[in-house]
């Protein structure tokens, strides 16, 4: 491990298109999160250092050589990652979060363990088809989706695993599920 985080560190999992950004969006404030860098080119509603760190392939390239992530990935053809000082910085005086694979949640528990907690956000290959349509009118995409939904979903199975693990219908109403999550957080906050 290369450091003890000094508050918990959440981290928002599910299937594509279970709802896990708008949720966290929802029960977090903003500047806790722990924003990500990404060589993803930024879309017009996004900001730099506020919704992601845009950077150039380059950039990133320096990033993974320097050790400065703490995970990353690569989807759809574009890098992400975790900053390893950003996700020590922002829980030095409250908690933080994060939405992220759970591939990149492994990757950070083996290096902080107990204090990065999971919240799989559960929800039906039904339901998140359905939301995917009404965002999505690519056939190809929802297809693509689709598959990887299945592969997501299997991850519950191995969430279980953690012992401080949490698991959040994700079927429920956008409230309910807010408000579940909500609840989880001040548990774990009063907790440690």
């Amino acid at each position: 491990m290369i450091s003890q985080l000094k508050h918990p560190f959440f981290v928002i999992i599910g299937p594509s298109g279970s709802g896990k950004t708008k949720v966290a969006e929802a029960v977090f404030p903003s500047d806790y999160k722990v924003i990500s860098h990404t060589t993803r080119p930024i879309r017009n509603d996004e900001k730099n250092g506020v919704d992601y760190y845009f950077e150039t392939k380059e950039q990133f390239e320096k990033l993974l050589n320097d050790g400065a992530l703490a995970e990353y990935d690569t989807y759809h053809g574009n890098q992400y990652g975790v900053g390893i000082e950003e996700l020590i910085q922002k829980t030095s005086n409250h908690y933080a979060y994060d939405v992220l694979t759970f591939q990149g949640f492994q990757e950070i528990e083996k290096q902080f363990g107990y204090m990065v907690i999971p919240i799989f956000l559960d929800v039906s290959k039904k339901n998140v088809l359905s939301r995917l349509q009404s965002r999505q009118d690519d056939a190809e995409i929802l297809k693509q989706r689709g598959e990887l939904y299945d592969q997501d979903s299997y991850n519950i199975n191995k969430v279980i695993a953690y012992s401080n693990h949490y698991i959040i219908d994700g079927n429920q109403s956008f409230e309910k599920v807010v408000r579940d999550v909500k609840q989880t957080v001040n548990e774990v906050v009063e907790k440690s």
